[in-house]
């Protein structure tokens, strides 16, 4: 609604304000001007018609015309500002660059909810939906970013665009006779002799079972932060950038005992520096594993278990931690200290308690 007032000689003030969009005003000398100025905005607003609004009000930074101006501007004042997390930045640049690459040419009032329609389409394509999900939600972030912060005089279509469905979250329960065969190979010295294959691997894989953290939190565990006699562990930094600390259990105070008598001179209790350098190791130990299992089966005489040790993901640990805390009777905000979940839907999708242990307890 559109508001005239009389500021004094030759001081005629409009003021529009419209729910969704920030207030407009402007002075004229004649009373009629800043009515027909008023009315001009309002039917703009109405029409959502974007380059008129900015035509009519000129609000905002005029440089920034294109999505490739404000992904440009978020870069330079959001992801690469001092302070911010390098695991974000890692994650939010290569986000970035895909929508500058696909959408960064078109300007703010031609951008259209089919523009991104048609990019997520593609993305799927080349991406699996979380990934996808990711993108949109980024190109959401800067367009918020640049109607509240920056004063552009635009709106977050990317609300208006439906985003691709997940797909079921995994249930895969990790077996007691999987981590046993993981232990084993990670323990296994050739015949020539030497260091064993899987050297550094058997404690990492222990804590993850034991603590629920997830690899990252466990890559960069420091021993100062590490209390044995209190039995915690604290993360200062996490997914979801929020700290916490962790309760040991007496085998992971054991693993840790054990690990402290060598200690490393950084005073990092791992020697990996990068997630990616330790997953492709992982999977290397499970493929061993597997063959070695295929190959005692052979020996006896029984079938192999197709499923035993497919597919594994050392993510699917953590999963089986956090399942096994609650078969232990933890309750969910116990649960939730220990792995960091900021709500039970989170926890849930992490949590495959099985029915039997349940139907024990109901007696």
């Amino acid at each position: 609604m559109a508001v005239i007032e009389n500021r004094g000689p030759l001081q005629w003030r409009a003021l529009v304000r419209k729910k969704g969009y920030p207030a407009y005003s402007r002075t004229f000398e004649r009373q009629r001007d800043a009515q027909a100025w008023a009315t001009d905005v309002e039917a703009a607003i109405g029409r959502r018609d974007l380059a008129d609004i900015r035509r009519l009000t000129d609000k905002g930074d005029a440089a920034l015309r294109t999505v490739g101006d404000l992904v440009d501007k978020f870069l330079k004042d959001v992801v690469e500002k001092p302070g911010r997390r390098a695991g974000q930045v890692a994650t939010e640049k290569p986000r970035l660059a895909r929508i500058r690459e696909a959408l960064g040419k078109l300007t703010l009032d031609m951008l259209s909810p089919q523009d991104v329609a048609s990019w997520r389409d593609k993305r799927l394509k080349e991406a699996a939906a979380q990934t996808v999900r990711h993108d949109m939600n980024q190109l959401s972030v800067v367009l918020n970013t640049a109607i509240s912060e920056w004063g552009v005089q635009t709106v977050n279509i990317v609300r208006d665009v439906k985003k691709p469905s997940l797909p079921a979250g995994r249930d895969r329960r990790v077996s007691k006779e999987e981590i046993e065969a993981l232990l084993s190979e990670a323990d296994f010295v050739p015949a020539r002799g030497g260091r064993p294959v899987g050297r550094g691997m058997k404690p990492i894989i222990e804590l993850a079972v034991e603590t629920s953290m997830r690899l990252g939190e466990l890559l960069n565990l420091e021993w100062r932060l590490i209390d044995l006699e209190r039995r915690i562990a604290h993360l200062p930094k996490t997914k979801n950038g929020e700290s916490r600390t962790v309760a040991l259990s007496t085998k992971a105070v054991a693993t840790l005992m054990a690990m402290k008598e060598t200690p490393r001179d950084d005073g990092k209790v791992f020697d990996w520096a990068r997630s990616d350098s330790f997953v492709g190791r992982f999977g290397g130990l499970v493929e061993r594993a597997r063959t070695r299992y295929e190959a005692k089966c052979e020996l006896d005489d029984v079938k192999p278990d197709p499923a035993f040790l497919r597919g594994l993901r050392f993510h699917d640990l953590r999963h089986e931690a956090t399942s096994r805390l609650f078969e232990k009777g933890l309750n969910p905000m116990e649960v939730a200290s220990m792995t960091g979940h900021k709500s039970m839907q989170m926890l849930k999708r992490y949590t495959h308690v099985e029915a039997s242990k349940v139907a024990a307890k109901l007696g």
